[in-house]
């Protein structure tokens, strides 16, 4: 296999499987508290979002968008109708999402393209590219950020929303101490089922998932210079709310309070945000570096190759990460030690069971024996006995 061979293997394998699910579930980002949260992070107010917020910063009408992504298209759609943007053109690489997609737009003017954004070429003609949470599910960062840097003009803008933490959700150990922390703090009852992200679990789940998600933010450095930066937190209030079915089913106001203790403690954490919403203007002169353009470039493709070779691993264990594999490994051995362990009961049953059989067929034979030698005669009437054919009295 040739080097372009191995990065075509490599471009095609980070992809999500088919049946992923990107639209269910419990997220953080499903209450109305959490969304005022964010709001206020953004813009100052608690009412105005980050489209909002954006729309009177650079006060002006984009006249076509490029949807990194864009899934069912929900995000084009809300910018068509705030008068964001007049046309767009969305891709994504499940072609059931576009589909979706196609079917909503109804007669707005969004054109839909199945494709994977790794890979994808994408045409010339935009003057606003538009990343929501995307980016964290790309693998070629430098590969889409250049493009990206390419087909805006000068004034353009790429605008983002995205999960910004550590790769494949592999958080440190002061964050993750602190989130166990204001864990205990919930009643019991809505505490959050506390484990730890298994790294082996998500690569089979979805091996996209914040794939390369720390190197969001420097890679798009290198292609643009960011105009505003607004950290949406997350830190510890989204390992906590997401997919916290407790929560959920709480009473709506005790529900109420203690996400807004969960939030506080969110808004109080020093040590790193998951999520920002930023948005800049292309830095051209980055692609007249040829030099750093091709190390950059040769980078990337090496990375690729070797996590893909690595079975989708690209970094060392964390310490948090060997223990949980160390831990599932040793349910996993004992699980199977409980199975084999029933299967020896089951045998030696049937074992004993056999025995008994055994047994007491012995024992028959034993006494006829006994009693052919002593009595012949009173072993042939036995004998008659048991073999006369039953039923009805003649």
């Amino acid at each position: 296999m040739t080097d372009t061979d191995r990065v075509e293997a490599a471009l095609e394998s980070v992809v999500p499987p088919a049946d992923t699910e990107y639209y269910g579930g419990i997220y953080w980002n499903s209450y109305a508290e959490v969304i005022r949260y964010m709001n206020r992070r953004v813009s100052g107010d608690d009412d105005v979002d980050c489209w909002d917020c954006f729309s009177r910063q650079t006060g002006r009408t984009f006249r076509k968008a490029l949807i990194i992504n864009c899934g069912n298209g929900w995000v084009e759609r809300a910018l068509i109708e705030r008068g964001i943007i007049e046309s767009a053109v969305g891709i994504d690489v499940m072609p059931e999402l576009i589909a979706d997609a196609r079917a909503s737009a109804g007669h707005l003017p969004v054109q839909y393209q199945v494709a994977d954004t790794n890979r994808a070429e994408f045409p010339d003609g935009f003057d606003l590219v538009v990343n929501y949470a995307a980016f964290h599910h790309i693998a070629y960062l430098d590969r889409v950020l250049r493009r990206c840097c390419e087909l805006l003009p000068d004034d353009g803008i790429l605008v983002n929303w995205d999960y910004v933490g550590p790769h494949r959700n592999q958080y440190g150990y002061e964050a993750w101490s602190h989130v166990h922390l204001v864990n205990q703090q919930l009643p019991e009852g809505i505490r959050q089922d506390f484990v730890y992200p298994h790294l082996p679990t998500m690569l089979v789940a979805d091996p996209t998932e914040a794939v390369h998600s720390e190197l969001i933010l420097p890679v798009t450095r290198r292609y643009f210079d960011i105009d505003v930066y607004r950290s949406i937190g997350g830190a510890i209030a989204y390992p906590l709310l997401t997919h916290n079915q407790a929560m959920a089913d709480a009473d709506p106001e005790e529900r109420s309070r203690w996400i807004a203790h969960v939030l506080e403690a969110d808004a109080r954490w020093g040590g790193g945000d998951l999520f920002a919403f930023y948005y800049g203007h292309p830095r051209k002169a980055a692609l007249r570096s040829a030099g750093k353009l091709e190390s950059w470039r040769i980078e990337e493709e090496e990375r690729e190759r070797a996590g893909v070779s690595n079975g989708g691993k690209y970094y060392e264990l964390s310490v948090l990460q060997d223990l949980t594999q160390r831990l599932c490994d040793a349910e996993v051995a004992r699980d199977h030690a409980r199975i084999s362990l029933a299967d020896t009961q089951a045998e030696n049953e049937l074992l004993r069971n056999e025995n008994e059989r055994l047994h007491a067929v012995g024992v028959a034979r034993a006494a006829s024996m006994i009693l052919r030698r002593r009595s012949p005669r009173l072993h042939r009437a036995m004998r008659s006995l048991i073999r006369r054919p039953s039923g009805p009295p003649a």
